[in-house]
């Protein structure tokens, strides 16, 4: 059953619902509240939501270990399961078990939320992710960006409870010359945060993985450019994070939760991005540069996790 676990990343499946659950419950839900008006989505439905998210993603992780079981005998042999305590035809199956679900559940969910053409979005995520284990992973930046894209767009996914609000209450809305402008604006920083974190580590993981990748002809940012270019890269995509957290917080965050903020933002996201940045200047070794990644883990998580803190601290 463990590797069943390591097989689906079930701790970053965890990741995706609590992202999606306080970016619903942290964000929107109080805005909806305070112009008092009501989501249209179920609890059910927006479980569906969460659900398909996750079936989608685990299913994604399943494919893309099938076809990495060559590499990851020279990246990570303590870690492989597939062909090994999980054989390679049972992991097909559960890349067709948890596929099927997320595509059938997110059409539902589109459905209820009144955009079902938005279905396809979801069979387009479940194709782009067996073409990224395929072929775009061993492109030059594609997978990377790909890979960052999918995690922006899980905060994303949860603006389909608005629609339906608008739909329901949207002359009481407009009665009150209010909008929920305020919590799609929130959720898309969100996701810019997701993206830039989430596109450091891939190529933090390229750095780590160099060897194996290098053995079978795959074209990272590390084996394409060198690693000089490669930790100026990650550095500069972490100097970008923390200067988009300071326009933020200067122009928005200053007036939520005052001091509170402050600290949080540079205590638990600015100085952990300064301290990998600095980790990834000296890394020489894989391992070096696995620390790092590791390392960054938190900080995505502590960014998600902004959302409930604030929402608790100003409750």
């Amino acid at each position: 059953m463990s590797a069943f676990f390591t097989l689906i990343r079930f701790p970053n499946l965890l990741m995706i619902a609590f992202t999606q659950y306080v970016m619903r419950y942290a964000v929107i839900l109080p805005l909806v509240r305070s112009h008092s008006v009501e989501f249209r989505l179920s609890g059910f439905d927006f479980f569906c939501l969460v659900f398909s998210t996750m079936c989608t993603a685990a299913a994604g992780y399943a494919i893309n270990d099938y076809f990495d079981v060559k590499t990851d005998n020279i990246n990570r042999p303590n870690k492989v399961v597939v062909g090994r305590k999980i054989s390679r035809r049972r992991t097909m199956m559960t890349h067709i078990i948890f596929c099927a679900p997320g595509i059938l559940l997110g059409g539902y969910v589109t459905w209820k939320s009144g955009i079902p053409e938005l279905a396809l979005l979801y069979i387009m995520v479940a194709g782009m992710l067996w073409l990224y284990s395929t072929i775009y992973k061993q492109r030059f930046l594609i997978g990377n960006i790909i890979v960052a894209l999918f995690s922006a767009l899980v905060p994303m996914m949860v603006l389909l409870d608005i629609p339906p609000i608008y739909r329901a209450s949207g002359q009481l809305l407009l009665d009150e010359g209010a909008n929920l402008d305020f919590a799609v604006l929130w959720i898309l920083g969100v996701a810019v945060f997701a993206f830039l974190t989430t596109l450091s580590r891939e190529i933090i993981k390229d750095a780590e993985d160099f060897e194996g990748d290098a053995v079978y002809g795959c074209r990272s940012l590390p084996i394409v450019l060198g690693d000089r270019c490669t930790k100026r890269t990650i550095i500069g995509i972490n100097i970008a994070t923390v200067v988009a957290l300071g326009i933020v917080y200067s122009y928005f965050l200053h007036c939520m939760a005052g001091c509170f903020s402050f600290f949080y933002i540079l205590l638990l996201l600015v100085v952990p991005i300064i301290f990998i940045s600095w980790k990834i200047h000296k890394a020489v070794t894989s391992d070096d540069y696995r620390r790092a990644g590791d390392w960054m883990k938190p900080v995505m998580l502590a960014g998600i996790a902004y959302s409930g803190v604030v929402w608790f601290a100003m409750g």
